[in-house]
């Protein structure tokens, strides 16, 4: 495994644990997002999708994690996972939909970084072994 590999193994195990985390307060423990994140849930149903769909991006993740060349193609995906949850977080600020905390703000720059390598990766050469 080339040096690089480990590192988007890294960033894929960050990325695929917080989207984890997020699913599972989205459908299990709703009124601790606010709280946890500053998320507010104004609509529980659409809350329990979001977290369906953080579920299956973490599910992703670990796709990924298993075989990083057989499912490279899904780095684009959570590159763009991560890129919206950086953008949107800046817009729904801008707009004043979410509080700028530092629950809310803090977390972008790793989005930010997390999605330049995942787009980095999706464009390397196999990452895993020498073909």
């Amino acid at each position: 495994m080339t040096p690089f590999a480990k590192i988007v193994r890294v960033a894929l195990a960050i990325g695929g644990i917080v989207d984890l985390g997020v699913a599972i307060l989205a459908l299990f423990f709703q009124p601790l997002l606010g709280p946890l994140l500053d998320v507010p849930t104004k609509d529980p149903a659409l809350t329990t999708i979001a977290g369906g769909e953080f579920l299956i991006v973490a599910l992703i993740y670990g796709l990924l994690l298993r075989d990083l060349d057989r499912f490279k193609p899904f780095l684009w995906l959570v590159f763009l996972d991560q890129l919206f949850a950086a953008v949107l977080v800046i817009y729904t600020i801008g707009i004043g939909e979410v509080a700028g905390t530092w629950k809310t703000i803090g977390p972008i720059p790793l989005n930010v970084l997390l999605a330049a390598i995942f787009a980095i990766a999706a464009r390397a050469k196999p990452l895993q072994r020498d073909l």
